[in-house]
């Protein structure tokens, strides 16, 4: 009976998130992807998870070593707490996707690739977003 997409606004030129439900066992996001935003290499602390692609399509990279690609749409994708991924629109219009996390998303390890390996970077805590 809840449009998530009622109050989307696919004009945003940045990556925009919203917390839609949140519990002490899990959180829901709606994030919002203009054309070319991406997440950067990160993982979810010790949450899994799963999204699914509202409209338009994104592409997650997934590094198990080397970094490998899909590109989703309308699909769900799910992931454990080891999870290490990049998230990007590389489509011709804005995409919408929702997140679920459970437990409730507290920490975000930021990553970047060095000559072939991820370096973490930065361990960011849910008071910040």
């Amino acid at each position: 009976t809840h449009d998530p997409l009622r109050h989307v606004d696919l004009t945003v030129p940045e990556r925009t998130w919203v917390r839609v439900e949140s519990g002490a066992d899990a959180d829901i996001w709606l994030i919002t992807w203009p054309v070319g935003s991406s997440t950067g290499w990160h993982d979810h602390g010790s949450a899994s998870g799963a999204f699914v692609v509202l409209t338009g399509a994104l592409t997650e990279y997934v590094w198990t070593g080397v970094a490998t690609a899909t590109t989703l749409s309308t699909s769900v994708r799910e992931f454990d707490g080891s999870h290490v991924h990049d998230v990007v629109n590389h489509g011709p219009q804005a995409a919408v996707s929702l997140h679920a996390y459970a437990p409730s998303l507290a920490a975000m390890t930021r990553y970047e690739l060095v000559r072939g390996r991820l370096q973490v970077t930065s361990v960011e805590q849910r008071e910040t977003w």
